[in-house]
């Protein structure tokens, strides 16, 4: 293992915007996860159009 590798490894504490979970108000996190469901809702109605997204021609895709 390499020493400069951070004890608390896959903790995440914070978010890409830097505030803490425990900081963001209700209403953040549910605007976030109406974006999440949004997104994901899209990429399955691709995937669903386009097939998988892969560049690996055992796959096929793209």
């Amino acid at each position: 293992m390499k020493p400069n590798r951070s004890k608390d490894y896959g903790k995440r504490e914070s978010i890409a915007s830097g505030v803490s979970r425990e900081a963001r108000t209700p209403e953040a996190r549910r605007r976030d996860r109406q974006q999440d469901k949004e997104f994901i809702r899209a990429m399955n109605e691709f995937t669903a159009k386009a097939g998988l997204l892969s560049d690996d021609p055992f796959f096929g895709g793209i």
